[in-house]
C-alpha cells in the first residue's frame, strides 16, 4: 500500500517500510514520554522532526562533504565527543556517518520534549501563560521546525513542584548558541564539580535535591569562558 505526496512539482512515494519506520519513531517518542509521566501529541512532535530534518538537509556542508566547524562543536559541546576522540574518529570514520550522529542527537532532542499545550495541560494553566513563564525564564523552550518545543528534563513528576527548583538563574546561563541538544546532554549528564556523597550527580538530580542552582549555573559559566 503506498501514497503519493506532492510538494513544489516533486512526487514522493510513502511505502509501507516508510510508514512503518515513522510509527517505530513515534513509539519511540511514546515511550520517553512515558517514563516521564508525561502526555505527548505525536502529530505536533512528528511536525517538528521533520521539519527538523529539512531544516538539517539544507545546512551547509564543508568541501568534500564533511562536517561544518558547527557541527563538530555541536558533537564536542553535547558530550558526544570531546575533541581528541573527534579529530580521531573523523581520521577513521567516514565522514557522513559523523553527520549522521549529529543529526540523530539533534533529533533526540525534540522526541524528549513537550508542545505548549502539553505543558499548559501539565502545569494547570493556559498556553498563553506557559508562553509568559517562558518569556520570563521560568520555562526553558527552543525551537524545531518551527514550533516551539519545552525539553522534559526540567519538569518533575510532583505536582507540588512540577519544574525544577532553581531553573530559571540556570536557563539564563545558558549560552545564547549552545544547541537544546548540547543543553540537554549537560543537564542529564552526572558532572564532576556536583557531587553528593562523593557521588557525581546530574544538574537535574542536584536541582531536584534543592542544591543551589549557582553551582549549575557556573558549570555553563565556565563553558562560556572556555
Amino acid at each position: 500500500m503506498t501514497n503519493a505526496i506532492r510538494h513544489e512539482a516533486v512526487e514522493l512515494e510513502v511505502t509501507d517500510d516508510v510508514r512503518e519506520s515513522v510509527e517505530y519513531f513515534l513509539a519511540a517518542a511514546h515511550r520517553t514520554y512515558a517514563l516521564a509521566g508525561l502526555q505527548d501529541n505525536s502529530y505536533a512532535m512528528l511536525v517538528s522532526i521533520i521539519r527538523e530534518s529539512a531544516d538539517q538537509l539544507s545546512e551547509r556542508q564543508t568541501r568534500g562533504g564533511g562536517l561544518t566547524e558547527d557541527q563538530a562543536a555541536f558533537l564536542i559541546e553535547s558530550g558526544t565527543f570531546t575533541a581528541e576522540s573527534l579529530a580521531e574518529t573523523e581520521a577513521s570514520v567516514a565522514r557522513g556517518d559523523l553527520a549522521e550522529l549529529e543529526r540523530k542527537t539533534r533529533l533526540e532532542a525534540i522526541t524528549a520534549s513537550l508542545g505548549a499545550a502539553e505543558v499548559a495541560a501539565k502545569l494547570g494553566i493556559d498556553t498563553s501563560r506557559v508562553r509568559h513563564r517562558q518569556a520570563k525564564d521560568g520555562l526553558y523552550a527552543f525551537m524545531a521546525g518551527g514550533r516551539r518545543r519545552y525539553p522534559t528534563w526540567q519538569f518533575t513528576p510532583a505536582k507540588s513542584q512540577p519544574v525544577l527548583p532553581g531553573i530559571a538563574a540556570v536557563i539564563r546561563s545558558f549560552p545564547e548558541d549552545m544547541h537544546p541538544a548540547s543543553i540537554q546532554n549537560i543537564m542529564t549528564t552526572p558532572q564532576r564539580d556536583l557531587l553528593v556523597d562523593n557521588r557525581r550527580v546530574s544538574p537535574v538530580e542536584w536541582l531536584l535535591l534543592g542544591r543551589s542552582p549557582q553551582n549549575v549555573v557556573d558549570i555553563f559559566e565556565s563553558i562560556l569562558q572556555s
